[in-house]
């Protein structure tokens, strides 16, 4: 019987991973995570970018609303060419308390003319586009010989210093 070949034992076959076989699972799950962080990073900048959005939004419909509610001052050309306001301007009227536009007609007060509520409407703007964008800015321009007006706000939106989004409405009051 010395002839006859020996019968492997399947008992005793190795089992489990080889070292080898980990080390890739480790870098394959590596690789996934590091792409899920930065679609998750991605999808705050998103945010981050849809929200300042909003805001320039709101300010520029602010400011149409305040246009459309003061037509004496429109009609007085008080909104027509508005610029931002350089780093040393300031407003004529403190709008920090926010206190009331139109002084009550009774008891021998006068009330505020439409260029007056025009000019506490561009300083309010100003100064909340300053603060709620970063290097936020408006301007209203009127079309040549036309009724309509143009808002523009701009911002900086990736933080370089200076405004590189810009959003743009049109209005006839």
């Amino acid at each position: 019987m010395k002839n006859v070949p020996r019968l492997r034992d399947v008992s005793r076959r190795p089992s489990g991973f080889s070292l080898i076989e980990v080390l890739v699972t480790v870098a394959i799950v590596a690789f996934g995570l590091m792409g899920l962080i930065a679609l998750m990073l991605k999808g705050l900048q998103a945010n981050a970018e849809s929200t300042l959005r909003s805001i320039a939004i709101n300010q520029a419909y602010d400011m149409a609303d305040r246009m459309r509610a003061n037509f004496t001052g429109i009609a007085a050309g008080s909104y027509t060419d508005v610029v931002p306001p350089g780093s040393t301007s300031t407003c004529p009227i403190d709008t920090a308390a926010g206190e009331n536009v139109a002084a009550p007609t009774t008891s021998g007060l006068t009330a505020c003319s439409g260029s007056d509520v025009a000019t506490k409407d561009k300083c309010a703007w100003h100064k909340a586009n300053a603060l709620l964008l970063p290097s936020g800015a408006g301007a209203i321009c009127k079309e040549v010989d036309e009724n309509w007006y143009t808002i523009n706000m701009s911002w900086d939106d990736d933080k370089s210093g200076r405004p590189n989004k810009t959003f743009v409405l049109r209005l006839e009051p």
